[in-house]
């Protein structure tokens, strides 16, 4: 094969994969604080559901309500864990998820626990950018950033904030070590 033939190869390949990622949700890899313990799931879940709290979205009150039932519905399954939208339930317990739409390129998502909803500003047209955090008070244990590009009332919607939740909690039970195998019954 020729060289100018396995570079076209080489060329092709990144370039095809890199446009059908353009095409769905994208997820980066979680931060996880020095202070986070796998513990804190646990404690979180402990008797009370874990409150979700949208900053900034086109309509939070709506986005909370989707994004608690991606949470319950595509979590994860070991924690037993139920969520809903802060608006819903007041608790005390010092544990939330806080999650932004649509905001700028450069957001900071390890910051997001220490912000107000004055502190961000959503941008128009939608960006499609996510910031998620699990928050102890206003301190993060955990974040991550997305790119979504499917709408809020889809199925893929859900799915992609139940990944969020299982990149920003731990998939498997850090008590045991065998409950995980299948990814799917993480």
């Amino acid at each position: 094969m020729s060289i100018l033939k396995q570079l076209l190869i080489l060329t092709f390949i990144p370039i095809t994969l890199f446009g059908c990622q353009i095409n769905s949700d994208l997820i980066r890899p979680a931060y996880y604080s020095v202070t986070y313990s796998k513990g804190d799931a646990m404690l979180a879940a402990n008797s009370e559901p874990i409150k979700v709290n949208v900053l900034v979205g086109a309509d939070k009150s709506g986005l909370a309500m989707r994004v608690s039932e991606g949470l319950n519905k595509y979590g994860p399954k070991w924690l037993n864990a139920r969520y809903t939208p802060s608006s819903n339930h007041e608790n005390k317990s010092p544990y939330q998820m806080k999650w932004a739409f649509d905001i700028t390129e450069d957001g900071n998502a390890a910051a997001l626990c220490g912000k107000q909803s004055s502190d961000l500003q959503e941008l128009v047209p939608s960006t499609g950018v996510v910031l998620a955090a699990f928050c102890l008070r206003n301190k993060t244990l955990t974040s991550a950033r997305a790119r979504f590009v499917s709408p809020p009332d889809s199925e893929k919607f859900l799915q992609t904030v139940g990944s969020i939740g299982r990149e920003l909690l731990v998939i498997q039970n850090p008590v045991r070590d065998n409950d995980c195998w299948v990814i799917s019954d993480c």
